[in-house]
């Protein structure tokens, strides 16, 4: 009866977004920016960069955000060339914003109003499948929105792949990719899947996911919190625009 009563107490707790606003807290480590600053500025700041998402330019310098994993450092050593924000909507894609919205809404219009993701792990470290079982929890509950995990890409509408491909995966992830039915469409998931992050070059790996599968959306962090998870998805489905790839 405790519990009971605590629920009627809190009310509902869960979110609204993406129908609705929803924010992080001022301490995230979201969405990147450059400021203009002077080129020895920007040099200072892509040196520092971890995953050398930083390119200096004529005014400011310019950000990768598939490559950027969100640590900071950059803001930390040169803040008056970089700044960090709480923005959470960080999903790109490779081609025209507005094209691949209307090619994705297009697509998702077959899907009809539930929508069937498969995930396939290529090599990630497992912190992007924690935030993505997140999205599945009382307080994010994708399956308000029609979203749904499937044990078989039989059925699946949406492929996620988290992780740089390894070798050993190349074929087990193609082999997922043909089996599922047509539209379907592709969702790399975390900085490692966008862009291969700090594994790229290894000898062990091919690269991202774009090295072996046509990817439509990238969700870039190291992981991803599950808003940002939220809101490629319904980029993915081609319900809003997404972010350019580099800022």
């Amino acid at each position: 009866m405790s519990w009971m009563a605590r629920g009627l107490r809190g009310g509902v707790l869960t979110t609204r977004y993406p129908l609705h606003p929803d924010e992080m807290p001022d301490s995230y480590r979201g969405a990147f920016q450059s400021i203009a600053s002077a080129n020895q500025e920007q040099e200072r700041g892509a040196a520092v960069c971890l995953s050398g998402a930083i390119f200096p330019g004529a005014d400011r310098a310019t950000i990768d955000r598939a490559r950027c994993f969100q640590c900071g450092q950059c803001a930390r050593e040169v803040p008056e060339a970089f700044q960090t924000s709480p923005a959470f909507e960080l999903a790109v894609v490779q081609a025209g914003a507005e094209a691949a919205r209307e090619r994705l809404h297009a697509r998702s219009r077959a899907f009809g109003r539930s929508v069937h993701l498969r995930h396939v792990d290529a090599g990630s470290d497992g912190s992007e499948e924690q935030e993505l079982a997140a999205i599945f929890n009382p307080f994010y509950d994708a399956n308000r929105l029609g979203i749904f995990l499937t044990a078989t890409p039989r059925h699946a509408d949406v492929l996620i792949v988290t992780g740089v491909v390894t070798k050993p995966m190349r074929q087990p992830l193609l082999r997922t990719f043909e089996a599922m039915p047509e539209p379907k469409t592709v969702v790399a998931l975390g900085t490692s899947a966008c862009s291969g992050g700090i594994f790229a070059g290894s000898a062990t790996v091919i690269g991202p996911v774009s090295s072996v599968l046509p990817v439509d959306v990238m969700i870039p962090g190291a992981p991803p919190a599950p808003l940002s998870i939220l809101h490629g998805l319904w980029v993915a489905l081609g319900h809003v625009l997404a972010r350019e790839t580099t800022a």
